[in-house]
């Protein structure tokens, strides 16, 4: 009224409806929906008019305890100690007093029982790990079949001689060592080579079991003699291919010799990837597969005759040759180049050897 406003006006502005208003005005409280009702609209009136909120919501609770006869003391629950003492950390204190009152009577128990727990128990033993002697394997008949471990020997007799296997390593890989030359065989793979120096393949071996991460446990391991002509016969599928008689150990233009044996024997490539880089193989003509590899990627993948690889960027990816415990590192491009290469095996016709070759391909 001081201000000259009209209740029309002010529910218009405020969106209170101008009975509630009139209510407040009147001091009917009944009337609302609710208590919650009532103070909120009393607040915003309040507002709108520049009045105090804080302090006619207080009128009016205070009027609300004059109302109800009840002694304001009995409005207000009396706050514990705890909370009265430390405030909202008042549950915190509570759990840390409670820990320390079980720190303290276990503490109590502990120094109550040792005295009598002393000498109840023998002191336990330390178990003495037995330390395992190497054995010496030797082939019944034309085959062994059993596991071995570092350390192990395996005696192969061919043409009446008696050739030995050393185990030098059954971690990862098994490595064999064979009157000094070291061959790799890894899991699931089968390696043929020669032990008597004829350049005859005149083994076989084969890995089924190996655990990577614990070289005691050994490996599986099962070693042939007495192969056939097929054991020996260059590889299948079309992938041979014939070199010219005289041809350099370097090989043909667009060619690198990365190994050379008597006979031709599976291979492990190891592709390690520093960036990104869409990778596709195929394998002896027959398996392929393709996709982008990110860096720190490592790709492994084994051929019996050869395989064929292609980059979208060469210098992303380095490549590893592993065969017949020999390993050859490969720089394939320059960055961005994009590369195919071969990698197989070729027989020289005039010497019946062969050559593990990287070959360009246009």
């Amino acid at each position: 009224m001081a201000r000259g406003l009209d209740l029309d006006q002010i529910s218009l502005e405020t969106n209170i409806a101008r009975r509630y208003l009139e209510d407040l005005e009147n001091e009917k409280f009944d009337d609302f929906p609710g208590e919650s009702y009532l103070i909120g609209f009393l607040r915003n009136y309040c507002e709108y008019l520049d009045l105090d909120g804080n302090e006619l919501v207080n009128l009016y609770r205070n009027q609300k305890i004059q109302e109800i006869n009840v002694p304001a003391s009995a409005l207000i629950p009396p706050r514990p100690l705890f909370e009265r003492l430390f405030g909202q950390n008042a549950g915190r204190v509570k759990v840390a007093l409670l820990v320390l009152l079980l720190l303290a009577a276990g503490a109590a128990g502990v120094v109550l029982l040792l005295p009598h727990l002393q000498g109840a128990f023998p002191a336990a033993e330390t178990p003495q790990t037995p330390v395992r002697e190497p054995a010496v394997h030797t082939l019944s008949g034309t085959e062994f079949k059993g596991r071995v471990f570092t350390g192990d020997q395996i005696t192969v007799p061919v043409d009446g001689k008696n050739y030995t296997l050393l185990v030098e390593e059954t971690a990862g890989t098994v490595r064999l060592n064979a009157g000094g030359t070291v061959r790799v065989v890894e899991l699931g793979q089968e390696l043929v080579f020669d032990v008597s120096g004829d350049d005859v393949p005149d083994v076989r071996v084969f890995v089924s079991d190996l655990y990577p991460e614990n070289p005691s446990m050994g490996a599986e391991l099962l070693v042939e003699t007495a192969l056939s002509a097929a054991d020996t016969a260059e590889p299948e599928g079309g992938v041979t291919v014939s070199v010219p008689s005289g041809t350099a150990a370097a090989g043909n233009a667009g060619q690198t010799v990365l190994f050379e044996s008597g006979s031709a024997f599976p291979v492990t490539l190891n592709a390690t990837f520093r960036g990104y880089c869409l990778f596709r193989y195929e394998i002896d003509r027959e398996e392929r597969d393709e996709r982008l590899y990110q860096k720190s990627e490592i790709l492994t993948i084994q051929a019996r005759n050869g395989l064929r690889i292609w980059a979208s960027n060469g210098n992303a990816v380095k490549i590893q040759v592993i065969a017949a415990g020999q390993t050859v590192d490969l720089e394939l491009s320059r960055p961005g180049e994009v590369i195919v290469r071969d990698l197989r095996w070729l027989r020289d016709d005039a010497t019946g050897r062969y050559r593990f070759v990287l070959m360009d391909v246009d």
